[in-house]
């Protein structure tokens, strides 16, 4: 019993250190969606001459 509760302490330990790791990061999908948004936006607002 006492070795199931140190497991289940684990994994919760575990579970709220990647939940605080993970909210100090910046996801790697934002950052390239955020890259996409710029990248798209500066394509389409070149002028091109006549």
């Amino acid at each position: 019993m006492k070795r199931a509760l140190w497991m289940i302490g684990g994994f919760c330990a575990a579970a709220a250190g990647f939940l605080v790791w993970d909210s100090r990061r910046t996801p790697p999908v934002e950052l390239l969606a955020h890259r996409l948004e710029a990248a798209w936006a500066d394509h389409h607002t070149v002028v091109e001459p006549n």
